[in-house]
């Protein structure tokens, strides 16, 4: 039977009958769809309670708890990463004594000084996972894909995953991390074999208002971070031209603001026809060229157009505007001399 072809799945799948995304819906396949994938179900509580004494810090690790988590019988992992060579892996553990509890405040060094040993991020994220299940999940590129967690460096991509794992894990109140990304395994195996058969999959997920700003806010946050409101406008403006006028306005209205308090005497521009006078006293007073009036006029009336309904300004009037606030308004925030 396909993955995702009992009416109950699809229900789900679609959101037909819950308002959010039912994520504990899809833990509680998760067995029925690894039965399905590989052809058996796995408890990795039992595994998991083999690496307690790891979780501890009561022992280092040892080549035969890594080849545990490659046990054909014991998980499916086998399949996606080679398993080690034994006697090589157990000289490399011998001489690290590595040592992976109590778990650390902070995941970094951890993750560093078992990446250091294994060498390879997936059998780190395998090991962590089983020793501390409630603070890591299986590196997974479907669902860091669902999570939309990038990052530029190994170490801080798969902490920076465990964290947005973590925080699903409180939202919908799961038991661990591990849960979680085994749940969302299941709604990620489950809604690709439905879009296999043509059928839309991703009606609860994507209508899940939670899920979609956590999402929205993985591939934003950069940016926001690291770019001043006309870069960010420029980097917009190809792709959405009337939200980078928006946001390209937003930073001229300011700069206008402060043209007006710097250098007009404090001058009121919440009045009609203030942005006229203000740039007619801004040309007497030789702070601006009558060139550069016309073009302070011609980039308000793209911002106006952009803040207000109507045919929205194209790609090329922001970038105008912004080239124009670049040039000519950035100097009104500059100390003036005495």
């Amino acid at each position: 039977m396909a993955l995702g072809a009992t009416p109950i799945l699809r229900r789900h799948l679609r959101g037909a009958d819950m308002p959010g995304f039912d994520i504990k819906f899809y833990l509680d396949r998760f067995p029925e769809v690894c039965k399905q994938k590989y052809g058996r179900a796995y408890s990795f509580r039992t595994l998991e309670k083999k690496f307690e004494p790891l979780c501890t810090g009561n022992r280092w690790l040892a080549a035969k708890d890594v080849l545990n988590i490659f046990d054909p019988t014991a998980t499916p992992f086998g399949r996606y990463w080679p398993k080690p060579n034994e006697r090589e892996l157990d000289q490399v553990l011998k001489k690290a004594r590595l040592v992976l509890g109590p778990a650390p405040a902070d995941p970094r060094e951890l993750v560093r000084r078992a990446l250091e040993v294994l060498h390879s991020i997936g059998i780190v994220s395998l090991v962590l996972r089983f020793v501390h299940p409630d603070r890591f999940g299986v590196f997974s590129t479907p669902i860091m894909h669902l999570l939309q967690v990038h990052r530029p460096r190994t170490i801080e991509l798969y902490v920076s995953y465990c964290d947005e794992l973590r925080a699903w894990k409180e939202h919908f109140r799961l038991e661990s991390v591990a849960d979680t990304e085994a749940a969302l395994w299941a709604y990620h195996e489950l809604a690709a074999e439905d879009a296999r058969e043509s059928v839309n999959p991703h009606g609860s997920f994507d209508a899940d208002i939670w899920i979609q700003r956590r999402r929205v806010a993985q591939v934003l946050r950069p940016f926001l971070r690291n770019y001043g409101p006309l870069e960010l406008a420029r980097i917009l403006v190809e792709e959405e031209p009337k939200l980078a006028g928006k946001i390209a306005g937003e930073e001229y209205e300011r700069l206008l603001r402060v043209a007006a308090r710097e250098l007009c005497g404090g001058m009121n521009l919440n009045v009609r026809g203030a942005i006229e006078i203000l740039f007619d006293r801004l040309n007497e007073d030789a702070y601006i060229s009558l060139e550069d009036k016309a073009q302070l006029n011609k980039a308000w009336s793209v911002r106006n157009a952009a803040v207000h309904a109507g045919r929205p300004p194209d790609p090329e009037q922001v970038e105008n505007m912004i080239d124009t606030i670049e040039r000519i308004c950035h100097d009104w925030e500059k100390p003036r001399e005495t």
